[in-house]
């Protein structure tokens, strides 16, 4: 079984201006995406997924293999499902290019039932997130079986009764089999994810489970500029990136 990362980047952001190549620590934020998924050892090859030729270029100076795309697509999902019939494999791993932190056993865990369960099409991470009324993270609630019975903007679930100690934040690392994902991206947009603005919801509109795995201590993605200070700092306390960024620290 092949399993291949993939990471969609668009150059324009109505919030951050050309975000996926801001700098962080010495290097743009999608380059460290890209790198720190190359440390997953559940990911056979890795993919930057572009329409940009400033991506591209930033992508292939720091030796990443690059695939480009059209300029049309509403998604990401969409971007790698054009992308995706250009190589060889089974699994697709969507990886958001906005999380420079993403840790690669993040990505094995969530990559992992995928490996065991043939009727499984679809697995999302989830981290426990106490910060609250914030539309740019997306919030889940799970069924019993710890599949997603359903995902939002909004703080999930309501605690207007019950007071909650955390919610469960939606990590965009997400494996599709790659023969679904052709699938799902076929299907035309639904009712409520036009109404959320999440793809997701697609899914569980047509009624395909999405199995949830949890992981601790996800960091944050970058959406506003506040994001990206908060990310800033993190880095800077960050382990892993000396594993990628050797010739940047001697």
């Amino acid at each position: 079984m092949k399993v291949v990362g993939m990471i969609p980047a668009r150059l324009h952001s109505s919030r951050l201006p050309e975000k996926a190549l801001i700098d962080i620590g010495g290097m743009p934020m999608v380059i460290h995406t890209c790198k720190r998924a190359q440390l997953a050892k559940s990911l056979d090859e890795v993919y930057l997924v572009t329409d940009s030729e400033v991506i591209k270029q930033a992508g292939e100076s720091y030796g990443i293999k690059v695939i480009m795309t059209g300029a049309h697509h509403q998604t990401g999902s969409d971007r790698l499902a054009e992308a995706c019939q250009l190589v060889d494999c089974d699994i697709v791993v969507n990886i958001q290019g906005d999380e420079p932190l993403v840790e690669p056993d993040h990505i094995d865990a969530i990559v992992e039932p995928l490996s065991h369960d043939p009727y499984l099409q679809i697995s999302v991470g989830v981290t426990p997130y106490k910060k609250k009324n914030s539309v740019s993270d997306i919030k889940a609630v799970l069924d019993l079986d710890g599949n997603i019975m359903y995902c939002s903007r909004t703080d999930l679930p309501s605690d207007a009764r019950t007071p909650l100690k955390e919610l469960l934040k939606m990590v965009f690392i997400v494996p599709f089999r790659k023969s679904f994902l052709l699938q799902y991206t076929s299907w035309a947009p639904t009712p409520l994810e036009q109404i959320e603005y999440n793809e997701y919801l697609r899914v569980l509109e047509h009624n395909v489970k999405i199995r949830a795995i949890k992981v601790d201590d996800a960091k944050i993605s970058v959406d506003t500029p506040e994001d990206l200070e908060e990310v800033r700092q993190l880095m800077s306390e960050d382990k892993l990136r000396f594993e990628y960024m050797e010739d940047s620290y001697q």
